[in-house]
């Protein structure tokens, strides 16, 4: 497990035309337990908004991870964590 701030992503077999996610562990004791998963789309910021103006809370992002990829973190109206993931 990687410590807050330094995110370790685990190795990715991709699909035969490159797509996919990295995933990975990351936070360490500076955070509560929790689970996220992330939906890969084209525009991170277009989809932060878009959550924000169905109800949605911004937490993070848009952020680019040291492998390129951009992310960013919303909750829905319910509090659940959800993860946006894609190349811009």
């Amino acid at each position: 497990m990687s410590e807050s701030r330094n995110y370790g992503f685990v190795n990715r077999i991709p699909a035969s035309d490159g797509a996919g996610i990295p995933g990975g562990i990351g936070g360490g004791s500076a955070y509560e337990p929790h689970l996220i998963f992330y939906v890969g789309v084209p525009d991170v910021e277009a989809a932060l908004k878009q959550a924000e103006s169905l109800g949605g809370k911004r937490q993070m992002g848009p952020e680019r991870a040291p492998t390129g990829l951009v992310v960013g973190h919303f909750t829905d109206h319910e509090g659940n964590l959800i993860g946006v993931a894609g190349p811009a």
